[in-house]
């Protein structure tokens, strides 16, 4: 077979390039992710099981193998979830090769039958509104830079939207007209949703867009870098962590790491707290199942919990019991009840 490519390096390429982008409407995000496992599979096979990628065929890759490639993955140092999602991604690609190579069914839906490992949940992590408040005003909205990144934050924020989302974001996308102002996201799966933001939110953006997106067609990005690029994840990063360093420099109790997602999650929470409903919430966070929302719930109980301990009145005097221990007759009577 020397010269030709193996079914599986076919399979490979065909579902990076096709199925899941084309067929699927994935996003390159997504697509991105699966191709990084397929990678590790691949370093996998060549170091550990000393396979030439030129030889391997689909017909190898194999329950056993699957199994043995999440051992060595844990033993390298990777967390359970991330684990579980290199797994997802073989076993699309397995869906994927049993449609293509149907002789293969059967081995490849034993595969597709591996379980993901249990991971505990993790906690979410979200900072309180006076928080929010600090870190989305703490840039100088009086310099072009500090609008267009208090713009950015008050988005990521407002909108409840992932980095990806707020990135993608044209000029056209924010509705600013008084009423309902509304900004349109594309999430995953390039599935698009609308979603109502704050009148404050919505002048921030009008003033923005007047003063430096002006007379730009409507596909022109909304949030740039300083070089009138579109802004990026990595960029949007630095931005969220160069202002939440400022904040905890002014307030040591500000969190010292404060991430994007961060302000996702505290929208959510918020929303909660102010007795929003959790299938509403679903649908503005763009979650095709109002499971992942759930998550939410548990933080909101944390934040009601720590309000009703602040309101609650002090109903016994703590000063006042008496410490049964220096009472000598009572410990008499105890001792001679042995």
């Amino acid at each position: 077979m020397a010269g030709s490519s193996t079914d599986f390096a076919r399979l490979v390429a065909s579902f990076l390039t096709d199925w899941l982008p084309l067929q699927r409407g994935y996003s390159a995000n997504t697509v991105g992710s699966y191709r990084d496992a397929i990678k590790l599979l691949c370093v996998y096979v060549t170091e550990e099981r000393g396979m030439s990628l030129e030889s391997f065929t689909i017909g190898l890759l194999d329950r056993e193998l699957v199994v043995s490639f999440l051992e060595w993955l844990r033993f390298r140092g990777c967390k359970t979830s991330t684990a579980n999602q290199r797994l997802a991604a073989v076993k699309s690609l397995a869906a994927y090769a049993q449609l293509e190579s149907v002789e293969h069914m059967a081995q490849m839906q034993e595969v597709m039958a591996i379980r993901s490992a249990k991971s505990v949940p993790r906690e979410v992590s979200f900072l309180t509104v006076e928080q929010v408040a600090a870190l989305v005003n703490r840039p100088d909205a009086h310099t072009r830079m500090g609008l267009r990144h208090r713009v950015a934050l008050s988005l990521l924020y407002d909108a409840g939207c992932r980095v990806q989302e707020l990135c993608g974001m044209a000029v056209r996308d924010v509705a600013t007209a008084r009423g309902c102002p509304t900004a349109r996201l594309v999430g995953k799966g390039r599935k698009a949703r609308t979603v109502v933001i704050s009148d404050a939110t919505a002048r921030l953006v009008r003033l923005y867009v007047d003063r430096q997106r002006g007379g730009l067609p409507g596909d022109a990005p909304l949030v740039t870098n300083r070089s009138g690029g579109r802004m990026t994840r990595d960029g949007m990063r630095y931005v969220v962590s160069k202002y939440a360093s400022m904040c905890h420099a002014d307030d040591p109790t500000f969190p010292g790491h404060v991430h994007c997602h961060m302000l996702r999650h505290s929208k959510a929470v918020h929303m909660l707290a102010a007795g929003v409903n959790i299938v509403y919430i679903r649908d503005f966070l763009g979650h095709e199942d109002v499971s992942t929302t759930m998550v939410y719930a548990r933080a909101d109980n944390r934040v009601k919990q720590d309000a009703i301990c602040a309101l609650a009145p002090k109903v016994t005097g703590e000063a006042d019991m008496p410490d049964w221990r220096k009472d000598g007759d009572l410990i008499a009577f105890l001792n001679s009840l042995g």
